[in-house]
């Protein structure tokens, strides 16, 4: 009798925490299916980024990257500065042609610093697999026999 009442006890449960997880107030996530560069470009530009989070060749490196903010401007021109100094570096979005782990998803999200040293490990053409009003998700297993790298970068 015990496990008759249980078990839709336990149903009822799971679908609260199913429906409770939806929220009408979370960021539209752009269709990267349908490759919308102008739309991509336009989120980017618009105001200050910060790094949220960078696993790099399996160790987490997001704490390296407190205090730097990122501005992805005009003619392709990404800026960081952390405060006491400015980096100059380039950044485009684009589509790609290349046979990768996604094929719905060909935008490809190049990053190039030619120093220091820490905004050089953030030099790569990543996957974008994720990209709101307020964060971009990218992935890259370029040159990281290791695993994958991740890269979020967030609004600030």
């Amino acid at each position: 009798m015990k496990k008759i009442f249980f078990y839709p006890l336990l149903f009822g449960l799971f679908l609260l925490n199913v429906a409770g997880t939806c929220c009408a107030d979370d960021p539209e996530v752009v269709s990267i299916e349908k490759n919308n560069l102008a739309q991509v470009n336009s989120i980017l530009s618009q105001g200050n980024w910060k790094v949220s989070y960078f696993l790099d060749k399996n160790s987490n490196m997001t704490n390296e990257y407190l205090g730097y903010n990122f501005t992805f401007g005009t003619n392709e021109i990404l800026t960081s500065s952390n405060g006491e100094n400015i980096f100059i570096g380039n950044w485009s979005v684009l589509k790609s042609n290349s046979i990768d782990d996604n094929p719905d998803n060909d935008l490809d999200f190049a990053i190039s610093f030619s120093s220091p040293d820490k905004l050089i490990e953030l030099t790569q053409h990543w996957d974008v697999t994720e990209i709101t009003e307020t964060k971009v998700r990218l992935k890259s297993k370029s040159g990281n026999v290791d695993g994958i790298n991740y890269l979020t970068f967030e609004k600030k």
